[in-house]
């Protein structure tokens, strides 16, 4: 059985594994370290999710991914949010689990007033923008030396959704 939930403090532990899985296995394909996120104490991260909008995706009770919404909050862009630190487990890629996910910060989103999402994409990873493409994201641009890392140069792309109401 899947579910998509919001995580709370109480699921810091859970966000903390989930993040530092993913900066080992893809250092960059995010703008933070493995080392810069595991020296945030888990109190910390359980306050931000308490705050926050970080959903995660459960396989029979098990977490296999996880993202973020952040909303704007000034008043003229409170109608857009940054989809953040999106991430799926190797082993639920491609069962619909990044699906559901993506579709919780959608509907999320839009209970919040925010139509328009946007998001940042290693331009190397063509899987992710294949994925974010087909759920409606279009490129509008591209952040050259995005993130420098020991591997080298990283362009990213500037992916936005926009859904405005009665459009």
């Amino acid at each position: 059985m899947t579910e998509v939930r919001r995580l709370v403090g109480e699921d810091a532990e859970t966000w903390r594994t989930l993040r530092l899985e993913a900066l080992r296995l893809y250092p960059h394909a995010f703008l933070s370290t493995h080392d810069e996120a595991a020296a945030i104490p888990l109190e910390d991260i359980a306050t931000g999710l308490d705050r926050g909008q970080t959903y995660a995706v459960f396989e029979d009770g098990a977490a296999v991914g996880m993202a973020s919404l952040l909303p704007q909050h000034r008043t003229q862009t409170r109608h857009r949010g940054e989809v953040g630190g999106f991430y799926v487990r190797r082993a639920a890629q491609g069962q619909g689990a990044a699906d559901q996910l993506l579709g919780a910060l959608i509907a999320a989103g839009q209970a919040a007033g925010v139509w328009q999402l946007e998001l940042h994409v290693a331009a190397s990873n063509s899987r992710a923008i294949r994925f974010y493409t087909r759920h409606g994201f279009v490129e509008c641009g591209r952040i050259p030396n995005a993130t420098l890392s020991a591997g080298g140069r990283e362009a990213d792309l500037l992916l936005i959704r926009s859904d405005p109401p009665g459009a």
